[in-house]
Order: C-alpha cells, then sequence, then structure tokens
C-alpha cells in the first residue's frame, strides 16, 4: 500500500490525521444527535486526491537481464527511478543486470573423481560398473542436479540397465570415497607445514566426520523394502483393509477382557489380604518335646522354653490373656510342670489364632452382604426406569 501512496502522491501522516479529525467530528455528531430529535444524517464527502503534489515518484518500465538463465531473455519490471522535481536521467534502452531474486537460485556442487583416485579406490569397489558408466552417470547428476527419478528416465537403458536404488548406491559410494579423499589431502597438508595449527587440523576431522555423505550410508536393501510397502499400502483392496480392521477391533476385545480379568484377580488378591491373618498377628505354635524320663531335675523356665523353641517376643500377648482369666504363673518350675504350662500356652495361642481368624471371616461376610445389597438396589433402579 504504501508504494500506491507514493506513486499517486498521497501523504500518509496526513491520512491518519484526517482519520482522528474524523473520528472526533463523528463523536460530536453522535453526541448533538443524541441532543435533538427528527435530524436526518448527512452525506460524507469523498476523499479528494491532489495530483499536483510536489512530492510524486517516478516509476518506469526497466528491461533487465536474470544471469542465471543461459538463454540471455531480456524482461522489464516496474522500478521506482526517483520524484518529479528531481532531475533524473533515464536510460530507456539500458539493461540492468542486477536480478533480486538471483540469491536464490543455488546450485549443487557435485566434485568429479580423476583418473589416479579412480584407479585406487574406485575401481574395486563394485565390479559390475565400469568407468565409461560412472562417468555418464556424474554427467548427469551434475546435469539434472541429483534428481535419481529423471535421471532414472533419461538413462540410456539400451547401453545400461539400472534401477534407480543402484544409481544412487553408485553415486553415493562413488561422492562418499570423494570427499574422504579431499580431507585426507587437507589433513595431510597441514600436517605437513613446518608450523602446525593443531585447531585447523582438528576443524578439518570434525568437519570430515560431520559430513553427511561420509556420516551416513545408503542402504539399497532398505529402500527396496520401504518402497515394496508403500506400493503395498496403495494396493491393497477394501476387503483386506475390512479384515485388518475387524482383526485390530479383535485384538482390542481380547485386551479389554484381558484387563478385566487381570483387575478381577487383582481385586481378590486385595480381598485375601483385607480379611485374611498376617505373619505378624499369627502367634508361633511349636511341637512340644517328648517326655525324657532320665531327665527330672528342676528347670528353669527360660531354659525349657528355650528347649520348646517359643518366641518370647509373643509372651506378652498370652501372659495378659492368661492373667485375665485368672491363670497365675507357676511359683515352682519342675519338668512336668513346665511341659503342663507349654501345653497350656500353646493351646492359648490356638485359641487367640482361632479368635482372630473367626473376626476376619465374619467382617468379610460383612463386606460381601453390603456387596449383595449394592447390586440388588442397583438391578432395582434399572427395572424402575425401564
Amino acid at each position: 500500500m504504501s508504494h500506491i501512496y507514493d506513486m499517486l502522491g498521497i501523504n500518509v501522516d496526513s491520512i491518519k490525521n484526517k482519520k482522528k479529525e474524523k473520528e472526533k467530528k463523528s463523536k460530536k455528531e453522535l453526541n448533538f444527535l443524541k441532543g435533538s430529535d427528527n435530524l436526518f444524517s448527512l452525506p460524507t464527502s469523498s476523499k479528494n486526491i491532489n495530483f499536483n503534489n510536489k512530492n510524486v515518484s517516478l516509476w518506469r518500465l526497466v528491461s533487465f537481464r536474470n544471469m542465471c538463465r543461459k538463454d540471455n531473455l531480456i524482461l522489464k519490471k516496474w522500478k521506482k527511478i526517483g520524484y518529479k522535481n528531481d532531475k533524473v536521467l533515464f536510460n530507456e534502452n539500458s539493461i540492468e543486470d542486477d536480478y533480486t531474486f538471483e540469491k536464490f537460485d543455488k546450485k549443487m556442487n557435485i566434485l568429479i573423481y580423476d583418473d589416479e583416485l579412480y584407479e585406487k579406490e574406485i575401481k574395486n569397489m563394485n565390479f559390475k560398473w565400469s568407468k565409461e558408466e560412472t562417468d555418464y552417470l556424474f554427467k548427469l547428476c551434475e546435469k539434472y542436479e541429483c534428481h535419481f527419478i529423471i535421471i532414472h528416465d533419461v538413462y540410456d537403458n539400451s547401453k545400461y540397465n539400472r534401477t534407480i536404488e543402484e544409481i544412487k548406491e553408485r553415486y553415493y559410494s562413488v561422492s562418499k570415497k570423494i570427499y574422504e579423499d579431499m580431507f585426507n589431502k587437507k589433513i595431510k597438508l597441514e600436517e605437513s607445514k613446518k608450523i602446525k595449527n593443531n585447531n585447523d587440523i582438528l576443524k578439518l576431522k570434525e568437519a570430515k566426520a560431520k559430513h553427511p555423505l561420509i556420516k551416513f550410508n545408503y542402504n539399497m536393501d532398505a529402500d527396496i523394502e520401504r518402497k515394496n510397502l508403500m506400493s503395498k499400502t496403495y494396493t491393497i483392496s477394501k476387503k483386506d483393509i475390512m479384515l485388518e480392521e475387524m482383526t485390530i477391533e479383535n485384538i482390542k476385545k481380547f485386551e479389554n477382557k484381558i484387563k478385566h480379568e487381570m483387575k478381577k484377580t487383582a481385586d481378590m488378591k486385595k480381598l485375601k489380604k483385607k480379611f485374611e491373618l498376617t505373619n505378624d498377628e499369627i502367634l508361633p505354635i511349636n511341637k512340644l518335646p517328648e517326655d525324657d524320663k532320665d531327665e527330672k531335675l528342676i528347670y528353669s523356665a527360660r531354659y525349657y522354653f528355650q528347649k520348646l523353641k517359643i518366641d518370647i517376643t509373643y509372651f506378652d500377648k498370652l501372659d495378659t490373656y492368661l492373667a485375665e482369666n485368672g491363670i497365675e504363673k507357676p511359683t515352682l518350675y519342675t519338668e512336668n510342670i513346665c511341659f503342663l504350662y507349654g501345653v497350656l500356652r500353646t493351646d492359648v495361642a490356638i485359641l487367640l489364632n482361632l479368635r482372630k481368624k473367626i473376626e476376619k471371616l465374619e467382617q468379610e461376610r460383612e463386606f460381601w452382604k453390603n456387596q449383595i445389597k449394592n447390586l440388588e438396589e442397583e438391578r432395582s433402579k434399572k427395572k424402575n426406569k425401564t
């Protein structure tokens, strides 16, 4: 828009000021109309353009040559020369060589091998390719800038029968050798200097390692497989698509079923953990030793209980229960008294474990009763809705 205003000689700042003034006037008119009734709206005048403005810019058709083209084609474009009052000399026959879009014309730099490198490195790479054919391939790559589909289309199939993948593989493998040789020569030159610069050598080695043609290798088999897969996707029939969709749906259904079953088993494990006794809650019950007739000495209780292999940490629970029921510890510990007292304690341990188990089972019964009630309520609600 600024170019058009400039060509017509219109000052942009004055237009902005006029807009502001119009807005102020319109506000005043609105306030006036609000105060008074039965007033008609007045037509506004159109914008007047002053063609006699002194600052009018001059635009002329200028002929130019595009240096990117090889046919010397001359084209024309509009170009601002100056202003009306400026004394500018303009030659209509002059041809400009400056083209603004010339910088976007990027060309691919393709390195070409010499005979020495071909004999050393490239010849033994693939015996199916001759030097004549490789020269022909590189000429086409330089001409068509490595557009391999065009190169394959133009390729002389009467002489050389090649696929796109073979052409690609040959070009990338040979160009890799060329770039490796080029970097190796540069590194040798830097190392052969009397005053070595280690930074320059390191930079060259890094550039060699990072160069895409050296870093990456073209995989011909993977490219063929990729194209086959792509062609299969485009040639699949509707029946195959339907079958694939059906199989995916069935897989999803089975996965959901498996997840549901896994959830059920996990819930059952949680319930078992909730309503079963843990190892900490169970009191240990040990087998009593057989009555030894030869040993009829007076024992200490601790020694005898060690012989019974009873864990002393659980004594508090048993002692509290016996004390609550009015059973006191024996005053004198003989072998028979210790044996009978051990029997009593084991019976008490069994009784306490059974009590705990009954409590857990009662909790489980109440839980399942609540579950049944909830299910019955849901079923009745569904029946009422229907």
